[in-house]
């Protein structure tokens, strides 16, 4: 059987009734997104974008503009401050005790959902007579966040999708660095301004970061995930898939009309019923990296199959759901995220023998399955090879691609990261010699850094290298690496000036995946001690590699690193 054209959602998105949230008739509705101007043929470029901010100025005063940062090409990326009264600095919500909370979109130019769907949803709220929400919490919004790759719209861009017809833009931003690959690293300009400009400043509870699916077929309009990465705080993980999310979904569907579903793909197309795989567990994706941080984090992933305004409206009807879900929280999320920052300092103060941080990590199945209202699915003819390109031995693969008739699958959903591997969790690292770069790269995170005033002995966890290997391909501009080694133990007298990292901390968890010399994302993994490396740092000393965990707290005088 033939596939129907861009499959779209089982379920009708009725937009008349979106709208209605705000109370607004349709002539009341200035400005207009490009999308909805263009009846949904057109995506919105940087200058439509900051018109449309500007309009929104003039309309109201609960909304004020900074920069998140300026791109590569030049361009200031807007951060959008929506509060009553709107805060003129982070210091205001924190005394008012509201929640803080970041929509972040188009952190992949190609999937432009967010982009419109936040500009509505800024509208809706605050042409409202008595705009939502605020008495509780402050939005932050960025739009436009890849405002670089927004401006290479074209029709040849991510052709697997049903529109917008005038096209949209491209994957990386003006370095090519892809920026959701880069929350480590932090090598972008925009994902710095991030944790710069947001993170570290406003340190909002919650981060929602909106993409566009690329895979499955199924009737579901939105897609969604939490932070899976294992080294966050465990109760917090649980929270976040157990509860919150459920919950938002059920809201999305009650209220909104949109199905909601988690965040993945079938593990095998030919055999669907194998089960249902999330993304990969890594910090450099920007919603894992937030768990690190002790916070909340949603990746909205919009539904790729469906046409343009179903996929800007699910998004819409996502971030509506998500906001009544918080402001109905807001004190419960606030002692909550409180409590999870004075588990983690209380754990680096008293290192126990369970505490652990995963080096390596299997992947599985949540206790409850998962409901993918899918189609029963037919292979199809694998396309013809690109002219000159190297064709794979054996017989060419066939594709999957759905049938007309839809079949509900109820079926493990592989979304459970646990530790495989473990290493234990110390009280602190030390840096002897800590290239400068290094530092730099700590302090650009947030972290408490200190150096050592006095000379300190102590007993120390020592990591003695075997082998180092970098990978044979660039990735992201990279040659990663990877390191194998033992540990030991060894008494080590620290010079005045040695740089200092303490657990007792509220970035802890970021401070190890940082600086852990097994560490699948690590600074070590990015090349920041290949300097060391080159130098001979590395064959020296009782360890071998120049960072060493101390796992029992101990006296020392030291000064903060700014």
């Amino acid at each position: 059987m033939k596939p129907r054209k861009a499959l779209l959602p089982g379920i009708v998105i009725f937009i008349l009734g979106l709208f209605a949230l705000s109370g607004l008739s349709h002539g009341q509705k200035q400005p207009l997104t490009v999308a909805e101007a263009t009846n949904y043929a057109a995506t919105s470029r940087y200058a439509d974008v900051m018109n449309f901010i500007k309009e929104m100025q003039k309309q109201s005063p609960l909304l004020r503009v900074e920069t998140l940062c300026r791109s590569a090409e030049g361009r200031d990326v807007p951060l959008v401050i929506v509060g009553n009264p709107v805060p003129a600095s982070p210091l205001e919500p924190r005394n008012a005790r509201k929640a803080v909370i970041y929509i972040q979109a188009n952190i992949h130019a190609g999937e432009v959902e967010g982009k419109e769907a936040s500009l509505m949803l800024i509208r809706d709220i605050l042409q409202q007579a008595k705009p939502p929400y605020l008495d509780k919490l402050v939005i932050l919004i960025a739009p436009i966040f890849n405002a670089d790759g927004n401006e290479k719209i074209s029709p040849a861009n991510r052709r697997q999708q049903p529109g917008p017809e005038q096209g949209v833009g491209v994957r990386t931003n003006g370095q090519n660095l892809d920026l959701n690959r880069d929350a480590i690293k932090l090598e972008s300009y925009e994902v710095s301004g991030l944790v710069e400009s947001v993170l570290n400043r406003w340190d909002p509870l919650l981060l929602v970061d909106c993409h566009t699916t690329d895979g499955a077929y199924h009737e579901q309009t939105v897609t969604y995930s939490w932070p899976v990465n294992p080294n966050g705080d465990a109760a917090l993980i649980e929270f976040q898939r157990s509860k919150m999310l459920p919950e938002i979904e059920k809201i999305m569907k009650d209220k909104y009309k949109t199905l909601g579903l988690g965040y993945g793909g079938f593990r095998d197309p030919r055999a669907p019923e194998k089960g249902w795989e999330t993304l990969d567990p890594q910090p450099r994706y920007v919603t894992n990296y937030i768990g690190l941080r002790n916070r909340l984090g949603i990746l909205d992933e919009n539904y790729v199959h469906g046409d343009f305004k179903a996929r800007v409206s699910g998004n819409y009807a996502f971030l509506f759901a998500i906001l009544d879900y918080v402001y109905a929280h807001a004190d419960e999320l606030l002692k909550m995220i409180a409590d999870v920052d004075g588990r983690t300092i209380a754990r680096g103060l008293a290192p126990k023998p369970t505490d652990v941080f995963g080096v390596e990590f299997d992947l599985k199945a949540l206790p409850n399955p998962i409901t993918v209202l899918g189609f029963e699915m037919e292979a199809a003819p694998a396309p013809a090879p690109k002219p000159g390109a190297p064709v794979p031995p054996g017989p060419p693969m066939a594709r999957m691609k759905p049938t007309d008739k839809k079949k509900t699958y109820v079926i493990p959903y592989f979304a459970d990261f646990v530790h495989k591997r473990s290493v234990p969790f110390p009280a602190g690292y030390l840096l002897p010699d800590a290239p400068p770069e290094v530092i730099q790269k700590l302090l650009q995170h947030g972290l408490l850094v200190e150096r050592l005033v006095q000379p300190a002995t102590l007993e120390v966890e020592t990591f003695k290298m075997k082998g180092i290997k970098g990978a044979e391909r660039l990735y992201q501009g990279h040659r990663t690496n990877s390191i194998q080694g033992e540990y030991g133990k060894a008494q080590v007298e620290f010079q005045a000036g040695t740089v200092f990292v303490t657990t007792a901390q509220p970035l802890a968890n970021l401070a190890a995946y940082l600086l852990e010399p097994e560490s699948d994302d690590g600074l070590l993994v990015w090349n920041y001690f290949d300097k060391s490396l080159a130098s001979g740092g590395f064959g020296g000393g009782p360890s071998g590699f120049p960072i060493y965990k101390l796992m029992k707290p101990a006296i020392l005088v030291k000064e903060t690193i700014k």
